[in-house]
This record gives C-alpha cells, structure tokens and sequence, in this order.
C-alpha cells in the first residue's frame, strides 16, 4: 500500500505498518497489505511536505499516516538536509507523539474502539515510534562524533556550556523531551490496539534498542544527565511489566555490562526502579542467573568486562539487597574462581546484605544461617592468594564494623585474623588491617576505656564474687526414704478401711453422687482427698461409684498401669505390694481386697505427687531470687572476660604497628599513627610505646608525615575537654610535662622539635608559657618536684623556637633552677643548664654577618651559682647527678662567660683544693677509715671527669667560638671598609694613573679574596698551634693533671675502683683529642686499655673515642688500625657493637681504607646478637652502593673466612656468603670473580676450602661470558672434582645456567657438564685406586702424604703468582713474561695492597692472658709496621689472631 501519493480521504485504511529492520525495508513490498514508502522525496520538496505535515498534525493526531513518507525522506537524507528542517521536524514528532497519546488515552480506556480505528491507531503509533527513535539514534550518533559541537573561541573562560549540536539542537534537553514523549506513550495500554492483545516483539524491541542504544553514550553517567536515566528507567520498567521485555532486558543488561563500564551506575539505577517500582523482582534474579552461568576461564580473559559485573554487583546489593539475598546462590561458585575481580564483586554484594538485611534483629532460622555462612566466607578470603581481595575483605569488613553490624561472638575471632594481616607483603593489604584494627577498637561493644590491668583486676574480683554467689546443692531425701513414710501413713488408713468395711452400716448409710462431667483423674483427687481428711466411708463409695462408671480403668492392675504411666513408679508399687499387701493381710473376700489395693494405690500415686510439687515450689521460691543475682554475675563476668581478651589482642597488635611506623610507605605512618591515637584514648597502656616512637617521626623529610606527627600530639594533649582557660592550661602543662618522664635521649630531642614546631604553629600560646613558668617556680600549689622538672625542661623546650622567653626571665631561671632548691636537687639545675644554653644559640642568615653572640660577664650570678653547686656537691658521695651536672655547667660557662677558661679554671682549682684536703684526712686518720678512701676516690673521678669535659670544651671555644668571631669581625670591617669605599666613589670621579696602578694589585688581591683568605690561614694556624701547646701540654692547670690520669689509667692494683679508671680513660681521650702530640704519645696506652682492660664500660668507651680520634688525627691512628678490627671478636657484645658502628662511620666516611680486614666485618653477619647481625648487613648494604667498594674486597673476605686457622665454620661461611654475592649483580664483575676464584683453587690447602669456592662460585649469576671463563679455567678445579660436595655446586651452576641461557649456549653447557661428569667419575676412581695401594704399602702411603711446601717450590710460586691480579707485573725478574698485561677491566684494589698470600698465616703460638702479671697486662702496645718488605718467603707475619703484633 503507498501512502504519501494519496488523499487523506481516498486513502484505504487496510494497510499494516510493519516497523522495519532497515530503511530499505520500507522501500520494497513483501505482503499484500504492508505499507510501503512510495518515493523518497526530493530535497527541494522536503520543507514542503514537512510543512504539510505541521498544519495536518495541530488538527489531527493521526496526520503521521499520511504525511509518513515526507518523515521517512528527512530521515534518509539526514546528511544532506538543512538543520532547520531537522529541528524542525524533531518538534513536530514531540508534538505529535504527546497528541497521540492523549487521545490513545481517552479511545482506550473509553473502550469505543472498532476494528478500523483500531488498525489505524495502531499504525499510527507505529509510524510515530519509528521515527521518533530513528530520530533520537541519528541525534545520538552526531553527538559523539568529534567535532560535533559548537567551539568557544574567545578568548575568556567561561562555563562550560552544555551539548549543543550543529543542527543547533539542545541535544541534551531534546533527548530528554524524546524520551518522555515516548513514556508519556508507553502509559496507554497499547497492548489493546493488538489483536491478540500482545504487543509485537518488533515494537518493543524498537523502543527498547533505542534506550540501550542511549546508555552507551559515556555522558549518559554524568549527573546532569540523571533525568535522562530516570525516563530510560522508567520506559524499560514499562516494556518489562506490560509487554513481557524482562527475559531480553536481562540478556541487553549483561552485553551492555560486558562492553561498557561506563553503564554500571545507569543499570544498576534502572534495574532498581524495575524491581521496587514495577515489582519485575524477576529482572534481577534472571540478570544473577546469567552471571553465575559465566564461565570462570572467560572471566579471567576479560578484565574490564568482568570490573563492570563486579562492580554492577556491589552497587546493586547496595540498592536492593532483599532481592539478591535469594538469588546470592548462583554467584558462590564464583569465589573459587580464577578472577579476583568477580570475587571481590560477590564478597562485596555479601558485605552488603549483611549490612542492610541480615544485620536486624528477630531472624529466622534459615536467615541465621545465611548470615552465618556469609560471615565464614568472608573469614576465609581474608587470607586469598590474592592482594586484591584481602584488601576488599578488610574493606567489607571494616564496612561491616563501622555500622555496628558485627556479632559479638565473632569479635575475637576476626580480630586474630587481621592481626596475621598487620605484616602482609602489601601495603594496601596493611593499610586496611591497620583501619579495621582502629575501628574494631572505636567501635568495640565493651568500654570506652581498656586498661588491662584494671579489667584483670575486675575479672578476677567478679569471678570470685561469682563463685561465692552460687548456692550449695541441698541434700536429696532419697527415694527408699520416703517410701518407708508413705508406707507408715497408709498402714493407718488401712486400718481404718477395713473397720468401715467390716461394718456394712456405714457403707448403707453413706451415698455419693458423682457428676456427669467428672473424669477419672478428678475422681481419684477426690478419693486422695477423702483419705487425707479420713472420709474413709466416702473415699469407698466414691471408689465403687468410679468402677462402675469405669469398670476397665478401675480394677486393681488397670489402676496399677495408670498410675505406672503417670508417676513411674511400678517398680516401687509392686515391691510394697509383695512387701505389705500380700494375700495373707487381705480379707478372704476377693472385692474387698481388691478394694483396698486400689486405694492403696490411688493414695500412694498421688501422695507422691503433692510432695514432689510441695518441693519443687518450695525450692522455686527460695532460689528464686538467688538465680537471678547468679544469673546477672554471670553476665558481668562474661562481659569483663570479653573486654580482657579484647584489650589483649590490641595490645598484642602494637609491637606489630610500631614497626609500621619505620616503613617506607608512608599510607602504613599514618594508619599506625591513628591507630595508635586511638588506642591511646580508649586507654590501652601498650600504646604509650607507639605515641613515643611516634615522636622520631617528627624528622621526617615527608612534609605530611612531619603534619601527622603534631596533629596526633595536639589531639592527644592539647585539646583538654571542658573548664576555663587556665584550667586548660594547666591540664596541658600537665600532659607535657609527663612526657618528659622516663624518655631517652632521642626521645627527648624530637619532643624538643615538636614543641619548636607546635610553638611556631601557635598551638602552645602565652597562658601554657606562663602556667609553665608558674609551675617551675612552685606558684601553683601542690606541685611535685618532677612536674617541676618537667616544666622547666619545657621552658627549655620552648626556648628553642623562642629565645627571648630566657633571656628576659633569666634572673627567674638562676634563682629559682641554680638557688637554693639546687642544692639538693641536681637535675633540677641540671635542667637549668640546659634552658640556660639556648641563650648563647646564634641563628646565621645567608649572605649576612652574623649578630653578636650573647655573653655573661665572668662575675655574674649564674656561674658563681654553678661554681658553689660543684664545689659543695663533690664530696657528697650518695648524690649520682654530679658528673651530668658537671658537663652541662661547663657547656653553659662556655656558650655564655666572655672568659670561660678563667671561670672553669677557677673551679678546677677549688675542686683540687677539696681533693687535697680529703687526702691529707686520709693519711691523718690512717688507712682503716673506708669512708674517707672512697670519698677521695669519688672527688678525684668527678674532678678528672670535669678536667677531661673542660679540655674538650677549650678545643671547641678555640677552634668554633674564638675563630668564628675573628670572622665574624673581620667581615663586619670588610662590610665598612665595601660602604666607604662606595661613597667615595660616587664623590671621586677620576683617579689618578700612578695611584690606579699602585693600587691595582691590592684591588686584584681584594676581588680574589686572598687577602682574608691568608688572614683566616694565620689563624687558623695560630689557633691550632695554641691548641695542640698551650691546653693540655706545655705548663697550665689541665697538663698539670696529665700525671694522674697516666697514673690512674696505667695502676690497676693501685687504683681498682672501675668507676674513676673509668672516668680517667675517658678523660684522657678527650685529652688526647685537643693536641696531636699528647695523643701520638699516649695512644699506646689507650689501645692497651682497650685490649686488655677487664671493664668492658672502658673498653667500649676507648672504642668510641678512636673512633673520634680518628675523624681528628686520622695519621695516627691509620697503623694501629687492625687493633680496632681486631674489636670485633671481644668477649662483650656491647664491645663488639660499639666496635662495628665505629668502624661503619669511619669506613663509610672513607676515613679508613677497607683492606683485608673487613672480613672481621663480614664475620658479624652471623653474631650471635641479633642487633650486632643486623648492623653488620646493613654495614654492607650501604658499602655496596659505594661503586665496587664490596666487590673489590670480595676475594680477600673468601680467602680470609675460609681459611680454618683465622676464618669461621663452614655453616657460618656459606651464610656470609650467601648474603654478600646478592649484591654482586653486575656482568662484568661476575666474569672477573669466576676467573680470580678459579685461580684461587690452586693455592688451596684442605678439601674445606675447595668446597668454600665452588660454593661461590655457584652463587655467581652466569651469562655466556663467565661461562668461557669457567671453562677456560676448568684446569684449576677439574682436580678438585672427585669431592661430592664441590662436584654438586658445579652441577648446581650448569641447570642454574640452563634455565636461562640462550640456545647458542646450549653447546657450551653441555661440553661443560660432561667434562665435570668425565672428571668426577676418574677422580672417584682414583680414590679408590690409592686407597688399595695405601693398604698395600705402607711406605709407599708416606710418600704420597709427604707434606709439601708450596712458598719453596716452583709449583707454589706458580700458585702464588697465578693467584696476584692480572695487571700486577711479575715480581722476579727471571720469571716468564706475562702472556696478557692487562687481562680485566676491573681489578681489585685490594689485591694491590695485600701483602699477605692467600690462606698463609702466622702459625706461631700464642701466650695465654691469664698467665701474664698484672704489669705485663697494662705494658703499652706498639703499632703493626706497615713496611712494604717482604721475608724471602714472600710474606710478612700477620702477629696474632686478633691482628695485633706482640707486646713489646
């Protein structure tokens, strides 16, 4: 049927419009009564017909019937049509589309709709439909080309503007109007328009192609967009509830999921609105089915695919999770599935129904066990194989704890899991379990505060308390017991019973009458009761009436049977027959015994009864009570168990986490830092430790770290709750101070720097300066002298950032830190010193002079305070503060006094005065007196403890403040001398040429410099020389002491106290620091006293002082270095790591040259101290970074450790070198090592040491090139080949190598291992061949073990010179020339310098110490000679086993 070409009126309404599947499709008729396009018009006539179109349709709603083709050509020449006549037509469409519907509306639900009408709505609907969505789609696909909008190009910014497209449409307004158009539609029932009435799956599929063609658009996700969604939503939730589109919506969900991540959010909203809206619950469970149907090997191929299902998941359950929890079943397979992201989807789909469902109260049985089923698995996958997962876990987790929705059973259970997750590989992992640790415990069900020792304490009280509670169990009346009493009852009733039968008058007299609705069991109570009140007449016609009434239930052994049922007590029944009612008691008439056998057994059943209920209330009532209190307790001390088991699994996470705070990612610093905050607040006493350690943190070179660090500080003592300004003062002073309580030395300095930075940020403002000074002066009341103490080293503190808080309270600070209060306490003066050292610190400006340094005159009050302090305080023996004291003092006199010398000298002298005038007691009142001998020995170890401070403080006075103010001066002059010559210049404008010329070398010498240069040399020099001949040489007060510190130092028996021999050694090092002369002549004596003194305080001591001498007098102490290598072996590992941190610095610093020694280093690796073990690697790990520092060494440290006479056990070698080859990872320097260690084996001696090479060698990584050079050398270790143990480490090296190598290489590799096959076989062999012929012949075994000396014979020089670098020149001049002069590129620079041949050593004997007088012990030792001659051997004595040479 044609349209466009005929009238509305001639036109025959019997066509049917079938929605194409292209547009050609309209073009060409395939049934008799399909409509068909008769032409496409022309472009010229378009405007025309979309014209037409406008009038047609403001009247008549079904005018796209006739004016379809004029559409239809607009939207087949799209591209070429104007874009006004696009707009144009999009609005009539809209308008047309509503039209359509409000009349649908009104034809439908009338229900006037005949056959005709009907096809021609349904045409028209069609027909509408169709362009509209052909429309939207052609919109749709123009916006996302490039290109596609219009460009701003001003030059101003401005707001981003919205979607327009070329044809000028608001695309984004427009295609909202489309879509609500096509709604507005949808809402008739246009399922009536059908015959049947079902829509056609073309129609649907047409509107509904159309909203999934939309959602692939990426804007579609934006915001703005939402009323966009909401309108796709609601027509998909239409075509789903009304025309049967929900199996197809599930299948478009998941392709729309598989290709675009970007629908995720757009779906989940749909499917949402589907579900609550318009009930189709059926979407979301067939979408899940289609899911879980996935397989899991397609899962793991596509990655982005499988994120948008996962995701889609999570955000469903988010949104309704009731739906999912009944199809959550299809999903589970997925967790043992390959891809982490479907798993993470479904762990986290659980998370959530956890959360929002199976969280509430007042489950069923089977939601209980989903929910516990859910919990399990997410237990489980907190230990996946995967990082992902573990991190989502925890995440879920933590979700799970912060809304409160985790059982309390399962508390300690999951915490012990995330304590395993604290030391994960990954970071992210870590970074989760440290939140969820901090949530756990800001969310716990227990208390707000979780001191353990409280809640033990509490527990324990409790526990006790309960068992007192519980009540003692009564004694049971047994049950023989009351029998025997129920037997005694009856026998006096029955005496009574057979009176009243005997007699039948009373039975004729006596009538009952029972009621209809009476039951047996109301019966017998009546019997019962009758025999109790003695009613004994009555009790037998009652009987009589029940038999008759029952004949079967009341004969003596039915009666017997129910009573058995109802008490359970046959058993006893019969037995008190047998017993008591035998035959022989019961009167010959068969019914009166059978009579009173049933009374019988009436009274004793129910008798039973009432006393068991009696009993039972009884009980009840008076336990009543008491159960409730047990109850109650009981509670309370499952409570406090909880909370117990609770705060010591937090406590056991913090060593955990203080190891955190030391990691390199800094997302695990601030989880341990807020972790640790929170455990502080909720009171948990383990995390003192972290708040501490917290501190270093301060250092950081991270700017957020360094920010962390201040606010936990300022959360956790600057922010006190409630009261006034002051109070708050005070409580902060008070938290401040009591972190200056039992801190180190470290500590306390970053607190310093944290105060520095929390002054500067304004956080500690004046009222916590002046509560601070109120509190140090004893104003605040009740003050105790540690807060005292504490707010005085504040005050110190604070000075740091604020100098003038001193200087302007300085009389405050010596009255009250250096007066009376002094005099007996030591440490507060001794915080004095320090708050008084931060007035001498001078801050230097870059490019400025520096200011006048701050100074004292030598008269005022604070160092005659100090010179009282010292001089009273140094006999009292008991006081252990005066050395520290001392030092700070002198350090203050020298930062302040413009005479410090004089100042010290002057105290000095007092003190030698008081040390006088003890000794002259002593020898006055004999040598019996004990006290007045330790009284001198303590005033002569404070006197030469503060002598040795005051040298040391003379060298820095001279050599910083004396030569820094000579420049300081100098450069003010040069500063004036620079002004005036510039004003001259300005006023003289021209100069004479002989005065140019005389004066231009002195202009020369100014512009260069040299003038002040020369002038600070003669200074320098000037200050040196005074240093090293007028301090502690020469004729002054401190060489005058030099005596007695030799004397001490070297008399033991004379001067045992360990304490002064220990402040004399000290001394007498900083002596030795200040002049190079006192220290070249008492540097024998200090190496002794570092040998051979039994104190390991001083020998640890006299390490440590090296160390600094020789930073100071690095060519004095260079030939005495093997003694401080020889260190490493003491006894004391307080020695040893004083020894090897020393020897670190020096080494490190390039201060000593690392020479064959270091493999005393490289034996540390295996201390048995841990911490000793640990500098030692990380000695090595820093060295490795030193170009080929490591490596050059590498042979002498094989060669040494090998060696059995001075080296270490085979074990402890294969670990050393195990750990020092994985820093050898060059090429080149692998190549050089495997050729040097091959040389090597030919100067081997013992089997032990073929097998230490080839060990390393097969720690060596192989490339083609080191395994030439293996195969090149194979001569030098092919002998070595019979032992099993060197043959496996060279098999170990060839499938090491054929794991990598390159194909080319497989030759080579497979010549080597039959060579090493060929060698070990013959070498076997020939072992077994001696071993025959050494049974044979005796002589002939001697021969062959006759010992050989390789130094005399030609093949040991061979050895030898095989053994020197490769571009070390022969050392004889007969010897053959060198094939190759310079064979590698990398030698060792150790090779150069050693002079001793490799594994030969002085086998000389030693002399055993403790054979040795105390005068040898303390004889000075000489230096190792470094002569570059050899013996005729070729060698030099290596002296003893600890590198030293022999006592002199």
């Amino acid at each position: 049927m044609r349209g466009g070409g005929l009238g509305w009126k001639n036109l025959k309404m019997s066509f049917e419009f079938v929605i194409p599947v292209s547009k050609d499709d309209l073009l060409r008729k395939s049934n008799i009564n399909e409509y068909v396009v008769d032409e496409i018009l022309p472009l010229r006539l378009i405007p025309s017909g979309v014209q037409d179109f406008r009038v047609a349709a403001h009247s008549n709603c079904l005018a796209i019937l006739e004016n379809f083709d004029s559409l239809f050509s607009v939207l087949c020449l799209y591209k070429d049509v104007d874009s006004d006549v696009k707009e144009e037509v999009w609005d009539i469409l809209i308008k047309a589309c509503n039209s359509l519907a409000n009349r649908l509306s009104e034809v439908v639900e009338g229900g006037n709709l005949d056959q005709c009408n009907r096809v021609k709505y349904l045409n028209a609907v069609k027909m509408t439909c169709y362009l509209l969505c052909s429309f939207m789609e052609q919109f749709e696909a123009e916006q996302l080309k490039p290109g596609a909008f219009e460009i701003n190009m001003g030059k101003k910014r401005t707001k981003k503007k919205k979607d327009v497209l070329t044809s000028g449409l608001d695309w984004d307004k427009e295609r909202d109007n489309g879509l609500k158009a096509v709604l507005n539609l949808l809402h008739v029932n246009l399922c009536r328009l059908w015959d049947p009435p079902v829509a056609e799956e073309e129609f649907v599929s047409l509107i509904s192609n159309c909203c999934y063609k939309l959602l692939e658009n990426p804007g579609i996700a934006k915001v703005i967009q939402k009323d966009t969604r909401d309108s796709i939503s609601h027509i998909l939730g239409i075509l789903i509830k009304k025309y049967n589109h929900a199996l197809g919506a599930s299948l478009k969900v998941m392709q729309l999921l598989q290709h675009f991540e970007h629908t995720v959010s757009p779906l989940t909203q749909a499917v949402e609105l589907v579900v609550i809206e318009y009930g189709a619950k059926s979407v979301a469970s067939e979408i899940m089915r289609e899911i879980g149907r996935i397989d899991p090997e397609d899962l793991a191929r596509d990655a982005s695919g499988t994120r948008s299902y996962s995701t889609f998941l999570v955000e469903l359950a988010e949104k309704i999770p009731a739906v999912m929890l009944s199809s959550i079943s299809v999903l589970i397979g997925h967790l043992d599935g390959e891809s982490y992201s479907m798993r993470n989807g479904v762990l986290g789909a659980m998370g959530e129904i956890l959360i929002r469902v199976l969280s509430k109260d007042n489950l069923d049985d089977k939601m209980k066990n989903d929910r516990d089923s859910f919990f399990n698995r997410l237990e489980d996958h907190i230990h996946d194989v995967n990082s992902f997962v573990r991190s989502k876990v925890l995440q879920i987790w933590l979700n799970i704890v912060g809304e409160k929705c985790l059982p309390l059973p399962r508390q300690e259970h999951l915490t012990n899991l995330v304590l395993g997750r604290l030391q994960d590989k990954t970071s992210q992992v870590r970074k989760y379990a440290i939140q969820l640790m901090t949530a756990l415990l800001k969310y716990n069900p227990f208390a707000a505060k979780l001191p353990i020792q409280e809640l033990q304490m509490n527990y324990e009280t409790e526990k006790q308390k309960l068992q007192n509670m519980m009540p003692e169990a009564p004694v049971p009346e047994t049950i023989d017991d009351q029998m025997t009493k129920f037997l005694e009852e009856w026998q006096a009733i029955e005496k009574n019973l057979l009176t009243c039968i005997a007699d039948p008058s009373n039975l004729a007299n006596t009538s009952v009458h029972m009621e209809e609705e009476e039951t047996l069991d109301s019966v017998t109570t009546k019997i019962y009761d009758f025999l109790n009140e003695g009613k004994h007449v009555e009790a037998i016609q009652y009987f009589k009436a029940a038999q008759e009434a029952w004949p079967e239930s009341c004969s003596s052994q039915k009666t017997a049977d129910s009573e058995q049922d109802k008490l359970s007590q046959s058993s006893d029944t019969s037995m008190e027959v047998d017993n008591n009612g035998s035959k022989d008691d019961i009167p010959s008439s068969g019914q009166v015994g059978e009579i009173i056998l049933c009374l019988k057994e009436i009274f004793i059943g129910n008798r039973k009864i009432s006393v068991l209920t009696k009993s039972v209330s009884e009980e009840t009532e008076s336990q009543g009570d008491v159960v409730n209190e047990v109850s109650k307790q009981q509670i309370l001390v499952q409570y406090l168990q909880d909370s117990l088991t609770f705060a010591r699994q937090v406590q056991e996470s913090v060593p955990i986490v203080c190891q955190l705070l030391s990691s390199k990612n800094t997302s695990d610093v601030f989880e341990a830092i807020e972790f640790f905050v929170t455990g502080f607040e909720f009171g948990v006493s383990a995390t003192i430790i972290g708040i501490r350690r917290i501190l270093a943190l301060i250092w950081s070179r991270e700017v957020t770290v360094k920010e962390a660090v201040v606010n936990a500080y300022k959360k956790l003592y600057l922010n006190p709750q409630g009261g006034n300004q002051r109070s708050k003062a005070l409580a902060i002073v008070k938290n401040l101070s009591a972190l200056t309580r039992g801190v180190t030395l470290g500590e306390l300095m970053s607190l310093e720097q944290l105060i520095v930075e929390l002054v500067k940020s304004g956080d500690i403002g004046s009222s916590v300066i002046q509560m601070l000074w109120e509190m140090f002066t004893l104003k605040i009341s009740n003050t105790p002298p540690e807060e005292s103490r504490g707010a005085l080293s504040l005050i110190a503190m604070v000075a740091g950032a604020e100098s003038d808080l001193v200087c302007s309270n300085i009389d405050v600070l010596v009255s009250e830190g250096l007066g009376p209060r002094a005099e007996t306490d030591y440490l507060l003066a001794q915080e004095a010193c320090l708050a008084l050292n931060k007035l001498g610190a001078v801050i230097k400006v870059r490019g400025e002079v520096s200011p006048k340094p701050f100074k004292l005159p030598e008269s005022h009050e604070a160092f005659s305070r100090l010179s009282h302090l010292l001089v009273t305080g140094v006999a009292n023996i008991e006081n252990n503060y005066w050395i520290p004291l001392s030092e700070q003092a002198v350090n203050v006199i020298y930062r302040l006094s413009e005479n410090p010398d004089a100042v010290c000298g002057t105290i000095i002298k007092k003190l030698a005065d008081v040390m006088c005038k003890s000794f002259t007691e002593e020898e006055g009142q004999g040598d019996g007196n004990a006290s007045v001998s330790t009284t001198s020995t303590c005033i002569l170890t404070r006197l030469l403890s503060m002598a040795g401070h005051v040298a040391v403080r003379q060298l820095i006075h001279l050599d910083v403040d004396i030569f820094g103010e000579l420049k300081r001066r100098r450069a003010m002059q040069d500063e004036k001398k620079s002004k005036h010559k510039t004003k001259h210049i300005k006023t003289k404008k021209r100069c004479h040429y002989e005065s140019a010329v005389s004066d231009s070398t002195e202009v020369i010498e100014e512009e260069l410099g040299l003038a002040g240069a020369a002038a600070e040399d003669a200074e320098a020099e000037f200050i040196r020389k005074v240093c090293e001949q007028e301090i502690v040489t020469g004729d002054n007060l401190l060489s005058v002491l030099t005596p007695v510190l030799v004397s001490v130092c070297s008399n033991q028996q004379k001067y045992p106290d360990p304490r002064l021999r220990t402040a004399a050694t000290l001394a007498l090092s900083k002596f030795m620091l200040v002049s190079s002369e006192f220290c070249e002549s008492h540097l024998p004596l200090l190496f002794t006293l570092l040998e051979k003194s039994p104190n390991l305080v001083i020998r640890s001591n006299a390490i440590i002082a090296l160390g600094d001498l020789t930073f100071r007098f690095p060519n004095l102490i260079e030939p005495w270095t093997p003694h401080l290598y020889g260190r490493l072996r003491d006894d004391s590992p307080l020695v040893r790591k004083n020894t090897l941190q020393v020897l670190t610095r020096l080494i490190l610093n390039d201060m000593v040259k690392v020479k064959g020694q270091i493999s005393e280093l490289a034996s540390c690796v295996v201390d048995h101290d841990d911490q000793i073990s640990n500098l030692a690697k990380l000695f090595f790990l820093e060295l490795s970074k030193k170009g080929n520092a490591l490596y050059n060494v590498m042979p002498d440290i094989i060669s040494r450790l090998s060696d059995p006479d001075v080296g270490v056990d085979e074990e402890s070698f294969q670990t050393i070198m195990g750990f020092l080859f994985s820093f050898i990872q060059k090429d080149k320097q692998c190549e050089s090592l495997v050729e040097k260690l091959c040389h090597r084996f030919r100067a081997t001696r013992i089997e032990r040491q073929w097998r230490d090479l080839s060990y390393c060698l097969s720690m060596l990584s192989y490339n083609e090139k080191s395994l030439r050079k293996l195969q090149e050398n194979f001569a030098c270790f092919s002998d070595k080949l019979h032992d099993n143990r060197v043959y496996s480490c060279f098999t170990s090296i060839v499938k090491k190598s054929c794991s990598f190598t390159k194909p080319e290489t497989k030759t080579l590799l497979d010549e080597l291992e039959e060579r090493l096959t060929q060698c070990h076989t013959k070498g076997a062999e020939e072992d077994e061949i001696a071993q025959k012929a050494s049974k044979a012949s005796d002589a002939a075994s001697h021969r062959n073990k006759a010992p050989r000396t390789p130094a005399r014979t030609p093949g040991r020089r061979k050895a030898n010179k095989e053994n020197l670098p490769c571009n070390e020149e022969s050392p004889g001049p007969g010897r053959r020339t060198r094939k190759k002069k310079t064979k590698p590129k990398i030698s060792f620079s150790s090779d150069e310098e050693e002079e001793v041949p490799v594994f030969d050593v002085d086998e000389g004997t030693e002399m055993n110490e403790n054979e040795k007088s105390d005068d040898e012990l303390f004889l000075p030792l000489s230096p190792v000679s470094r002569s570059g001659k050899k013996t005729r051997d070729g060698k030099v004595q290596l002296g003893r086993r600890h590198g030293l040479s022999s006592v002199q």
